[in-house]
């Protein structure tokens, strides 16, 4: 989970340790921006806005899930219930 001021701030504390004059040393900046983010990148990783969305979706569907399965427990006790009484009934 990279957040996307990482990357400038990572860069900007890169570009104070380089020697820089002037314009030279936006371009080096620049660069070094563009290279951490290309990096970043390959590692295939997401940033905190996607991974929160990404979380609040599984929470829901957590939930969702959980609901599924307290209404198939109770709908399996109906049938359970039933099938009794038709036992009860046939003897």
């Amino acid at each position: 989970m990279i957040d996307k001021q990482f990357f400038e701030d990572l860069s900007q504390q890169i570009s104070r340790l380089l020697p820089q004059a002037g314009a030279v040393g936006e371009d080096v900046r620049k660069a070094v921006n563009s290279a951490l983010q290309k990096g970043f990148e390959r590692l295939d990783l997401v940033t905190r806005e996607d991974f929160d969305g990404q979380r609040r979706a599984l929470a829901r569907a957590e939930e969702r899930i959980a609901y599924l399965e307290t209404e198939m427990s109770r709908l399996e006790q109906m049938i359970d219930g039933i099938d009794e009484q038709d036992s009860a009934a046939s003897n």
